[in-house]
């Protein structure tokens, strides 16, 4: 019930529908109990009895209350089918946007598919549960109850014979819905499998492709698939199991209604009309218990998936807004770094980093692969919070501000660069959806894009495809530094924006950065000494720690990690020229 509760704070106002469905319940439940009394009248009383003009209105009678039951049938569906649509409407969208607010621990620890079954899948069976399952149990419980108390006041005799069925099929449905919750919750677990392996290799077709992985790939989804099919085949063979024998308990139910009825007639124990009461309401009594184990099939596949839901929606994501952020006028780009260690799991990624940045500054992290570069400058915007020590920005711990004004400070571009699947011009003012047009040109102009933007094939309204598909490495990364240019931010985090841009095209962004008007304190990790050569300091991460630091010249005269690196560097660009 517990489940039920939580899904139905979305039901805002819609909430009385679900007590009009009640009532609504209670009155068509009414209104079947009702129709009987009609026959039974026209049987004893016109037929048998000889009143014959009591014929008409009693006719009468019976039509209304069809008429009635079907307007009440019909706004009850709809009244429970606009509430379940409420519902998964705001459950949906609450799902999303908690998604969106977790940190980078929460995607790792959940795949992608998994995610995207939870919003979809999970969420239409709440949807199936609301507009369906329950109205039909509350119905069928009302119905059950209803018809043995109309039975027990027309004959507890004939009743007790009725009823002795009961206990059986109940007992036969609490079997059923003991072993179908954790078969449910199976197929769910096989489903969301199932769906990361589908994700996984759309999203990976490029590397499926290039090493001929394709039967590797078919296989491992034939086992996802495989293993689906068996747990789907464990649900329903357990439903078989239990489902034909509560079936067969409400058909024995009829012949026992006939046997035990006419036996009655006979002895003149009942009239022939309450004879036919009994057996109308046979129905209203059988339907309960044949719809039993659909009906507990349905509630229990609903309480699998929504305490999946329900975990997603509690989980609270390591990093969050401070209940009393601190106010300011907007911030000027002092970054500093004092005794900073990064621990994830049990790996430790940054060890004691102490580094003071001025506002307007420019840097650059350089180190092996794994250094922690990248995890160093996601430090600024709060992607990871520190283990120890302490990130400031303009003297203030950056977990004492709200994550909103931290993050619109800060523009980035990601080592995996990603484009929406929309026009050229929509990505770059992403971060600024009303910029004007003059300066998502400008922009588009300092990262170099502009030029094959512009012979692109509807220009800037050309629609990329999703993930970028369509342009080279390079111009993905020129459009994503031009989206992270656009709002002028204070503080520039560019990691690895030019690697797959030629030396031309760098040196050209590289000057277009210096000439703009408001030099933002700008931190660059790359790979390449020219990317970094003119920071006002370099830094020099190794196994997470800092290695060296200095100007070029002053790492250059130091002969580590980076005079070598500048010598490779140097070697391979000398020996590619002279081979061309």
């Amino acid at each position: 019930m517990n489940v039920i509760k939580w899904a139905m704070q979305w039901a805002g106002r819609h909430g009385w529908r679900l007590y009009a469905g009640f009532v609504m319940s209670v009155l068509f439940v009414g209104l079947v109990m009702a129709e009987p009394f009609f026959f039974r009248r026209i049987i004893d009383d016109v037929l048998l009895g000889g009143d014959h003009d009591a014929l008409l209105p009693l006719l009468g009678g019976a039509l209304l209350v069809g008429l009635c039951f079907m307007a009440v049938k019909y706004t009850n569906t709809i009244s429970w089918e606009i509430l379940s649509q409420e519902v998964v409407r705001g459950m949906r969208r609450d799902l999303f946007s908690r998604i969106l607010s977790q940190s980078s621990d929460f995607f790792r620890q959940n795949a992608a598919g998994d995610l995207i079954t939870k919003c979809t899948g999970d969420i239409d069976i709440m949807r199936h549960f609301i507009c369906w399952v329950l109205p039909g149990m509350i119905e069928s419980f009302l119905m059950a109850a209803a018809t043995m108390a109309v039975f027990l006041i027309l004959d507890p005799l004939y009743a007790l014979c009725l009823f002795v069925i009961t206990p059986i099929a109940a007992f036969l449905g609490f079997r059923l819905g003991k072993r179908m919750r954790p078969a449910h919750g199976a197929v769910r677990e096989r489903r969301a499998a199932l769906s990361t392996a589908v994700n996984e290799n759309i999203n990976g077709i490029r590397v499926v492709k290039a090493f001929c992985r394709e039967p590797f790939e078919t296989e491992k989804f034939t086992r996802e698939n495989e293993a689906y099919r068996d747990a789907q085949l464990t649900v329903n063979k357990t439903w078989l199991r239990y489902a034909p024998l509560i079936e067969s308990a409400s058909q024995f139910l009829s012949v026992i209604n006939l046997v035990v009825g006419g036996l009655m007639v006979i002895s003149g124990r009942v009239t022939l009309g309450q004879m036919q009461i009994f057996l109308a309401l046979a129905w209203a009594l059988n339907q309960p218990i044949v719809n039993m184990g659909t009906l507990i099939n349905d509630a229990q596949r609903f309480f699998a998936s929504g305490e999946k839901l329900i975990e997603l929606y509690y989980w609270r994501s390591a990093v969050q807004t401070p209940e009393n952020p601190v106010k300011h006028t907007g911030i000027n780009g002092d970054i500093s770094f004092k005794g900073v260690s990064l621990r994830i799991g049990k790996t430790d990624i940054l060890k004691d980093i102490n580094i003071d940045i001025p506002a307007g500054a420019t840097v650059g992290l350089m180190g092996p692969t794994g250094s922690g570069k990248t995890a160093l400058a996601s430090l600024i915007p709060r992607f990871a919070d520190v283990t120890r020590g302490a990130v400031l920005v303009d003297g203030i711990n950056v977990e004492h501000y709200a994550l909103e004004d931290l993050r619109g400070a800060v523009g980035m571009t990601m080592q995996d660069v990603f484009l929406f699947s929309a026009p050229v011009e929509d990505n770059i003012a992403y971060g600024e959806p009303d910029a004007p047009e003059e300066r998502i040109r400008r922009a588009a102009s300092v990262a170099d894009a502009a030029r094959f933007v512009e012979k692109l094939s509807d220009g800037y309204q050309t629609v990329v495809g999703e993930r970028g598909t369509g342009l080279s490495g390079g111009q993905k990364q020129r459009i994503s530094l031009a989206r992270a240019l656009l709002p002028e931010p204070p503080i520039l985090i560019l990691d690895d924006t030019t690697s797959a841009v030629d030396m031309e095209t760098e040196k050209e962004i590289q000057k277009q950065l210096r000439a703009m008007p408001r030099q933002a304190t700008t931190v660059i990790i790359a790979q390449r000494v020219s990317s970094i050569r003119h920071a006002d300091r370099i830094y020099i991460l190794e196994d997470g720690s800092v290695s060296e630091e200095g100007t070029h010249a002053e790492l250059m005269a130091n002969k580590g990690y980076y005079y070598q690196t500048h010598l490779l560097q140097q070697g391979e660009r000398d020996g590619g020229e002279s081979v061309g």
